[in-house]
Formats: structure tokens, C-alpha cells, sequence
């Protein structure tokens, strides 16, 4: 064809021009999509190497067992574990999987049904492998939420709400329980170092995360962090604290999911416990429990080794014999604690593949 004189090629062809246009969504979409997908097979590859480590783990605390003498004993002991207090303790670890899921459900209701129980129990999954106080969990699920084009404000927030509504029960039980056992109105030890230090140390937590929250309140007014990662870190702890607070103050029947989350998998050790037929009290093994779970912090996949030499040395100092019985329960609950939400959880990311990339529906009012 023909140009006119004085008119530019692109003058004569505007749909060549809008085909380019096409071509170049399309490569951006498709660009978009390969991301996703290679981010998807490496988050695969994490989880499926980190149930393996599992495994390898497991199979190394059977060898250690059998092959050395002194645990030889504890080996022996977890034949003789009652079958209907193991089974109980596999069914009060998936009524703590349920509380997450109703927990995660209150923090992110923008999301689908579907989606909350997926995303929630993948974070288990991953937690249950990859220790570090949950963080890797909350990682996988703003990689996730991202996908589908939620804000990294808001996801930084959410998830800041969803850890500190977590730890704000086992802090908070820590001080329930720690200070009336110390004045003797529960049973178990009166040791202050058991006892009135974890309750002093809880109640420092408690305190100083109030403190940073308003910190983070006035900081994040200033112009210079309105912006960047700083400021997205800053404005996400204070606005998480409060929205927290602000949750406690409604009392929303689903806050019972945090306490559901904390209380069953406590459960889940005393019927461990109580496998062997000599389980302590109900507050002995809570007490235990939050004070050798501290261990989970420790950057170790899945607190290997720190956990269950935690929760044994917690459970001795309280005074619970035998030692051989102590290990077997702390053993059998570890499996039970940890392959439960990695099995479920793992079936729930592999079906998370076809949620990647497809944006969140609108909300549903109310």
C-alpha cells in the first residue's frame, strides 16, 4: 500500500499497532505465569526435601533408641503405649489443625472458604518441617496471597495479626498458669525458676510488644518511611498489634481457634503422657509444654533434637518419672505433632497449585 505524502507508517496502520500491543500483554502474562510456576516448583521442592529430612530424622531417633543402651529402655516403653491414648492424641493434634483453620479464617476473610482451609493448613505443613516460630508458614502464605495480587501492606499486616493473636495465647497461658502454681493453687512445682520466672518473662513479652507497637505507631507516621520496606515492616506491626487488640475487644466466637490451636496440641502430649499410664496433671504438662516448645524458635527444621530435648528436661524438672516413659511420650507426641499437619497439609498445597495467580473474589458482605 501506498502512503500518502507527509503520513507516517504507524498514521496508516493503527491495528499493526495495536496487534503489538497484544503480543507484548501476552508476553507479560506469560512471563507472570512461568514466575509463578517456577516460585511454585520451588516452594514443592522445599517442602517435599523438608518431609524427607523428616523421615531421615525419624529413622535416626529409632536407630538411636535401639542402638543405645541407656535409651534402650524408652525404645521399649513405646510398645507398650496404650493404642487408644495414641489414637486420642492423633485426634486432638487434627482439632488444632481445625483451630488454625478457624483462626486464619477470622484474620483473612477476604478469602474463599476453599482457599483459607488450603493456605492455612499448607502453613502448617511447612511449620511442621521448617521451624523458626512459624515464619516460614506465614512466608508461604504472603508468597500465595502476592500471587493473587493482594497488596504487600495488607498481607504484612495480616500476618503480623495472625502471630501475634498465636503467641499472645501461649504467653498469656504462660502467666495463667505459671503464677497461681508458684502460690500453690495449682498442682504441680513451686519452684520459682519453674514457675514465677517464665510468668515474669511472659508478662516482659507482653509489655515490651505493647511498647514496640506504639513505637511502631509513631514511626510509621514519619514521611521518610511512607514508603519502601521499612516503612511497609513498621506500618505492619503497629496496625497488626492494634487490629489484634482491637479483635480481643470483640470477642469474636473465632478467636477460640488461636486457644483450639494451642489447647489440643498441649492435649495432644498429656494423652502421650497418659499412654503410659502415669500422666501428671493437666497443668504440669501445660507448664512444661510452653516453657520446652520455646525451643521451637531455634532456626533447626522442625526444632529437631531442641524441641524433644525441651519438652523431656521440662517434664523431669516438674518431676515426672519415669525418665524412660518421658522420652517414649515426647517421641510418640513429636510424631504424632508433626507428621499429622505435614501429611494434611502437604495434600492441601498440592491443590494450592490451581489457586496461584487467579485473583481473590470480592468479598461476600458481613
Amino acid at each position: 500500500m501506498m502512503l500518502r505524502e507527509g503520513e507516517t507508517e504507524c498514521e496508516q496502520s493503527p491495528s499493526h499497532t495495536r496487534r503489538e500491543d497484544t503480543i507484548a500483554e501476552k508476553d507479560i502474562e506469560r512471563d507472570e505465569s512461568a514466575g509463578d510456576a517456577g516460585a511454585m516448583a520451588v516452594q514443592s521442592r522445599t517442602l517435599r526435601n523438608s518431609i524427607i529430612s523428616l523421615a531421615i530424622f525419624f529413622a535416626l531417633v529409632a536407630a538411636l533408641l535401639l542402638g543405645v543402651p541407656g535409651l534402650r529402655s524408652a525404645a521399649d516403653r513405646i510398645t507398650d503405649a496404650n493404642p487408644g491414648w495414641v489414637g486420642a492424641g492423633i485426634l486432638l493434634e487434627v482439632l488444632s489443625c481445625a483451630g488454625y483453620v478457624v483462626l486464619f479464617g477470622l484474620v483473612f476473610g477476604m478469602l474463599s472458604r476453599r482457599l483459607i482451609s488450603r493456605l492455612s493448613l499448607s502453613e502448617l505443613a511447612v511449620n511442621s518441617v521448617v521451624s523458626v516460630s512459624g515464619l516460614a508458614g506465614i512466608a508461604l502464605g504472603a508468597w500465595v496471597l502476592r500471587s493473587k495480587g493482594i497488596s504487600a501492606e495488607r498481607i504484612a499486616k495480616r500476618s503480623v495479626l495472625i502471630f501475634v493473636l498465636t503467641s499472645a495465647v501461649n504467653v498469656g497461658a504462660v502467666v495463667l498458669i505459671g503464677i497461681p502454681m508458684w502460690l500453690g493453687l495449682l498442682g504441680g512445682s513451686r519452684n520459682p525458676l519453674l514457675t514465677l520466672l517464665p510468668a515474669a518473662a511472659a508478662l516482659a513479652t507482653i509489655a515490651g510488644t505493647l511498647a514496640l507497637a506504639a513505637w511502631a505507631r509513631r514511626t510509621a507516621s514519619r514521611q521518610r518511611l511512607e514508603r519502601g520496606r521499612a516503612g511497609v515492616a513498621v506500618t505492619a506491626l503497629s496496625g497488626g498489634v492494634a487490629d489484634a487488640l482491637r479483635l480481643m475487644r470483640s470477642g469474636d466466637w473465632r478467636l477460640l481457634g488461636a486457644v483450639a490451636y494451642w489447647l489440643f496440641d498441649n492435649l495432644a502430649l498429656y494423652a502421650c503422657l497418659a499412654a503410659f499410664g502415669h500422666a501428671p496433671s493437666v497443668w504440669v504438662v501445660a507448664m512444661a509444654y510452653l516453657v520446652g516448645m520455646l525451643a521451637n524458635s531455634i532456626p533447626v527444621p522442625g526444632g529437631f533434637v531442641a524441641v524433644e530435648g525441651g519438652l523431656v528436661g521440662m517434664l523431669l524438672l516438674f518431676d515426672v518419672r519415669p525418665a524412660s516413659a518421658v522420652i517414649a511420650a515426647v517421641v510418640i507426641y513429636r510424631a504424632i505433632s508433626l507428621w499429622v499437619p505435614a501429611v494434611i497439609g502437604s495434600l492441601a498445597f498440592l491443590s494450592l497449585r490451581h489457586e496461584i495467580g487467579k485473583p481473590v473474589a470480592p468479598a461476600v458482605p458481613g
